[in-house]
């Protein structure tokens, strides 16, 4: 049997991966030698390698129980390889949030689980990940298989509480006491809240994480999950099961949870309809199969509100079981293939964008900065040699008049480094109003009062009047910011235009800050607000438990994002005249030469093969540096996907 595509694409772009740290490190090189490692630039280069040493491609699994989640990863991940990820048995489920990687920093497998008593701390999830008191570390062997199963089946386990320690937990929906039944009954509960498995599978060393997410208990009662794990995936498979469609449990994990990740996010959302195998018809009919199937996707892409080929009909169990018999006609009916291929080839380019934003946003401008310097001198060196040229046959008044030319020329861009000047101590000027609104002080102050008025709130309506006032005023705030950014950035474009116009500088724009992107995110959050304090929860839970979700899941996003907006604008600011400022000192040390030049051809014509000479050397130098940098940006933007086959579109197959 073939390669699976996943396995292909991830080689591919570690491939990719390895080519942008040969070419980050070819730029630190010409940088050094070059003169042009400054601060800025250093700490733009350490960025980047840090963004590629720690990039990992992500996938998360989501869906209710008895869908067939542990399956699909077995079939999807680790079929052909002869082993499987996760414990799979009838009737046995993942009962926690379990993280599948490849922890090469310590170089070791092993399982770490975090008790489910945990929750009854005040401390989110994501900053309990980091501190390994909380957590039972089992170092696993995996030369004994059977001392494997038997630590990993950890994650299958349930524990049996009463119903005050499941609310004293937060698990709300589980201790709601049916009608009927006495308070004091016991529950049962995950005996973990969350796990981590560091194994060393050959598609994990690549860099895949995988997330099992199981149902919307977990996703309710763990806001980071949707806030700050969800969010740093590559894609969502939404499980779902062919023989029941979609169930309540189903629609709201999609409406409360997964439906807001369609847009403006970069990631894949792929719902899968598994189980197929077990829709019925006759066994040898698989024309009618197909039409049970076909049926069943249109209806889970209506009930979701989403096109059709979104929705991904297969059989992880036939995948499987085709694999272990090397059966090639029943893998194709499995479908797993079609998905497999999809699921690659979105993962890989919402992740290859991602890092190439990232490179971009960091070392981009490092490079577009050099390369812009190095061809605007290319292009004063021409024109020296031009003009160098043409006085060959020109007599000592024609020089003197040329030479008297370039000293008004010199006095002209005195007057309009002036100017620069004064257009630098503007832009300062024209900051501080977006610099007010950026402080750390003036976030922390809305939040602030949000939380006075979310604690002296005694009713649902007060807590959620409470938590729309904070993101009412955390948009109009970044609506501000957005204005102020406008004027700034017509401030910048004026400046270089007066250089460009009057001087001929032929520079690129440094890039332009847009607060777009982060419009967009606090719009999401809006929205999320918006259902989170509409849901029937905010009836159901305790009022102290209501307010830790939201500062959880909704409040410390938002203050990550102003964190992340203040870092951006910063950066802006610094970088946003030093091109020009570059640009301004270059042309100042060649009309100093220029005057030189001249006042020696003046005295001696001797001089002026000698210099034609040294130009011409200048020019062929410039040139290969501007090569070697052109270079470095191929290398860097180079499409991993061009090395694959085109994408296929998913389909049916009828045997």
């Amino acid at each position: 049997m073939q390669t699976p595509a996943l396995q292909r694409r991830l080689a591919t772009y570690q491939h990719w991966k390895l080519r942008v740290t040969r070419a980050i490190q070819d730029l630190e090189t010409w940088l050094a030698a070059h003169r042009r490692a400054t601060p800025p630039a250093r700490e733009h280069l350490r960025a980047a390698h840090e963004a590629v040493s720690q990039d990992r491609l992500r996938v998360a699994l989501v869906g209710e129980s008895a869908r067939g989640k542990t399956e699909l990863i077995n079939s999807l991940f680790s079929a052909n390889l002869g082993a499987r990820l996760l414990p799979s048995a009838a009737g046995r489920t993942t009962r926690c949030p379990t993280e599948l990687l490849w922890d090469d920093q310590y170089d070791e497998a092993y399982l770490r689980l975090l008790p489910v008593e945990t929750r009854a701390l005040d401390t989110p999830l994501a900053a309990l990940r980091s501190d390994p008191k909380h957590w039972v570390h089992y170092p696993l062997d995996d030369a004994h298989p059977e001392q494997l199963a038997g630590i990993v089946a950890e994650i299958l386990l349930t524990k049996t509480v009463s119903m005050g320690e499941a609310a004293r937990l937060g698990l709300s929906s589980v201790a709601q006491v049916p009608v009927g039944q006495p308070a004091t009954a016991n529950v049962e509960i995950a005996k973990w809240r969350y796990a981590v498995l560091s194994f060393p599978h050959p598609l994990l060393k690549q860099g895949l994480v995988i997330l099992d997410i199981p149902g919307v208990d977990v996703l309710d009662s763990e806001p980071d999950i949707t806030g700050s794990v969800l969010s740093s995936v590559q894609a969502v498979l939404f499980v779902l099961a062919a023989d029941t469609g979609v169930t309540r449990g189903d629609l709201a994990i999609w409406q409360h949870h997964l439906q807001g990740f369609q847009g403006g996010r970069q990631r894949a959302m792929l719902v899968v309809l598994n189980k197929i195998d077990a829709l019925g018809g006759a066994p040898h009919d698989l024309a009618q199969q197909d039409d049970l199937i076909a049926a069943r996707r249109r209806d889970t892409a209506q009930a979701l509100g989403i096109g059709e080929d979104a929705v991904f009909p297969v059989s992880a169990r036939q995948a499987l079981a085709a694999t272990d018999g090397k059966d090639e006609m029943l893998l194709r009916r499995s479908a797993l293939p079609a998905l497999e291929r999809h699921l690659a080839t979105k993962m890989l380019e919402t992740k290859h964008q991602s890092l190439i934003d990232v490179i971009d946003a960091s070392v981009g401008q490092v490079l577009d900065r050099n390369r812009a310097r190095i061809a605007s001198r290319i292009s004063r060196v021409k024109s020296q040699l031009e003009e160098l040229e043409q006085l060959r046959d020109k007599s000592h008044d024609v020089i003197a008049q040329l030479l008297d030319r370039t000293r008004r020329e010199q006095e002209r861009y005195l007057k309009g480094l002036q100017q620069f000047q004064q257009s630098r101590e503007e832009l300062l000027i024209q900051t501080r109003e977006c610099r007010r609104l950026l402080e750390v002080e003036n976030i922390e102050a809305m939040i602030d009062r949000a939380q006075r008025d979310l604690t002296g709130s005694w009713t649902t309506a007060g807590l959620t009047a409470a938590m729309k006032r904070l993101f009412d005023e955390l948009r109009r705030t970044m609506q501000s910011i957005a204005t102020e950014s406008e004027r700034i950035r017509r401030l910048v474009r004026e400046t270089y235009q007066i250089f460009r116009e009057g001087f001929g500088f032929d520079l690129v724009m440094p890039k332009v800050f847009l607060p777009m992107k982060y419009r967009v995110e606090i719009e999401l959050l809006y929205q999320e607000m918006d259902g989170f304090r509409r849901s029937p929860r905010m009836i159901l839970v305790p009022r102290g438990m209501v307010t830790r979700h939201f500062n959880q899941r909704l409040v410390s996003r938002a203050q990550v994002l102003f964190d992340q907006l203040r870092v951006a604008f910063d950066g802006w600011i610094r970088d946003s005249l030093q091109p020009l400022a570059e640009e301004i000192q270059d042309h100042k040390q060649m009309m100093e030469k220029r005057l030189e030049n001249l006042q020696r051809i003046g005295r001696s014509k001797d001089a002026l093969q000698k210099r034609i000479d040294d130009m011409q050397t200048q020019y062929v130098g410039f040139a290969q540096e501007l090569t070697a940098l052109r270079n470095i940006h191929n290398a860097l933007h180079y499409d991993p996907l061009t090395e694959q086959e085109a994408p296929q579109r998913p389909r049916l197959v009828c045997g």
